[in-house]
């Protein structure tokens, strides 16, 4: 189970790099193929993810990890939008 919270931990990480490049690429130009390359790495990771998951039948404890980051996005999601909304 501590595995999967630390690839979502990571995959977390990696979209705040990605955004992170995304933005970058607003001042230098160059750096929009780099941001293209790097979401279809971190998308072609998370299938290779579940397809191991899915050959190792661990896919329950995969699922509660799943629950569990989708629990705690939604939140950051909500707490984002009562901020943007100004209902801080």
């Amino acid at each position: 189970m501590n595995i999967f919270r630390r690839f979502f931990a990571s995959s977390r990480y990696n979209r705040l790099l990605i955004q992170q490049i995304l933005v970058r690429s607003s001042l230098d130009k160059s750096l929009a193929s780099k941001v293209v390359e790097l979401e279809k790495a971190h998308n072609e990771d998370f299938a290779e993810i579940l397809k191991t998951v899915e050959q190792y039948a661990i896919f329950e404890e995969f699922a509660v990890a799943a629950k569990e980051e989708d629990e705690a996005l939604q939140k950051i999601i909500e707490a984002y939008d009562k901020r943007m909304s100004g209902r801080v």
